[in-house]
């Protein structure tokens, strides 16, 4: 199904942040943890089905509030419509919400965005083109959804994208300080959003064990079982005295760019769709995961190298690095949660969802047979 806006009701003022509470205190008020999940679900926009505009709405949008024009391809991604603008010589990445987000949500990674192209330059982050009217964003009226749907254009960052590349340990270490370097540019930054519930967060992983109903395997459930039971040990009861600032949210091998011909690795950092207000750990936890148990016969080594990398920028007190150790394979455990929990929500889309977490299970099951890392980290 797909809807057409109407284009005379195209505007760019800044959205309202009027009753923008409303789904997180509903959230939080929840009488269940699988009530919980619902709500936080809702407000992560995982529930809602997908409108698809046809390009040549896109191209109309495109041409009437930035002036471009050129050939439109179509990337998959999880709830945006994203993709891909040939403009002469230039290429764009263009990127429409769905209509069933807060616009607040999306002005949250506008912001931010905003908010390191002055705070540090240096940093390559993806970076964002101005409308004709000299806005960062474009909203669009529809009649399906409760929200206007939120227009954006990215200057386009070529590169080799990490899931791509095998680094070698002095390369992780640069990853792991390339997000130091952005979680220090972050630290001042605020936003009537940040605070956000996103079913990502881990800070609500504790919360998630209902999530277990939709794994059939009882060593699968096991193995979870046992990774929920040492984060209540062990983090739930530092939650509170973590450090806790605004975090990129996903820096994963998939939104990080890198030149291995670069002195710093990583060329370009993208996707602030999970952008959110959590421990630091939590951040560095993303990173950690996608890398737990790609070498089975030492699952932890790349991980460490990153956590190296952090800490030669921004040093962790050993409380907090103690806790990252259960918190990496939560990380890892909540993806694949989630992506069988969406399956059986939207079975039209099962296949894509699965095809990205079949290896989670066994780099899972490979990094809890190994022992666990202590203080203080040796390679």
């Amino acid at each position: 199904m797909s809807t057409t806006p109407d284009l005379t009701t195209i505007h760019t003022a800044p959205p309202h942040a009027s009753g923008s509470a409303g789904p997180v205190q509903a959230a939080w008020n929840a009488s269940s943890d699988s009530a919980f999940i619902d709500a936080v679900a809702s407000e992560s926009g995982l529930l809602a089905e997908q409108f698809q505009l046809p390009e040549s709405t896109v191209l109309e949008l495109l041409v009437e509030s930035y002036g471009l024009k050129g050939k439109l391809v179509r990337t998959p991604t999880e709830k945006d419509e994203t993709f891909r603008l040939r403009h002469g010589e230039e290429t764009y990445l263009v990127k429409i919400s769905p209509p069933d987000e807060d616009p607040m949500i999306v002005h949250l990674q506008t912001a931010c965005m905003e908010h390191l192209e002055q705070a540090a330059p240096e940093l390559p982050v993806q970076r964002l083109v101005r409308s004709l009217g000299g806005n960062p964003e474009v909203h669009i009226p529809v009649l399906q959804g409760p929200h206007d749907r939120v227009l954006r254009v990215m200057r386009f960052m070529p590169g080799i994208l990490l899931a791509n590349e095998v680094p070698s340990a002095v390369q992780l270490q640069l990853v792991g300080s390339g997000l130091a370097r952005l979680a220090l540019a972050l630290q001042d930054f605020e936003h009537p959003r940040a605070d956000r519930l996103l079913l990502w967060d881990l800070k609500h992983f504790h919360r998630m064990r209902p999530l277990l109903d939709h794994v059939d395997e009882k060593e699968k459930r096991d193995l979870a079982e046992d990774i929920f039971d040492q984060f209540d040990e062990k983090v739930v009861p530092l939650l509170s005295t973590l450090t806790t600032q605004v975090v990129h949210g996903d820096f994963s091998p998939f939104n990080v760019l890198i030149d291995p011909d670069s002195p710093d690795y990583v060329s370009g950092i993208i996707d602030f769709g999970d952008v959110v207000r959590t421990p630091v750990i939590f951040d560095l936890s993303v990173t950690m995961a996608n890398l737990l148990g790609a070498g089975p016969s030492r699952p932890w080594k790349p991980a460490l190298h990153v956590v190296d990398g952090y800490q030669s920028i921004r040093p962790l007190p050993d409380q907090e690095l103690e806790a990252l150790i259960v918190s990496a394979q939560a990380r890892l455990l909540l993806r694949a949660l989630i992506t069988q929990w969406r399956a059986s929500q939207l079975p039209q889309r099962s296949d894509y969802l699965l095809s990205h977490s079949k290896p989670d299970w066994d780099r899972l099951a490979s990094t809890a047979a190994a022992p666990a890392p202590r203080l203080p980290f040796t390679f």
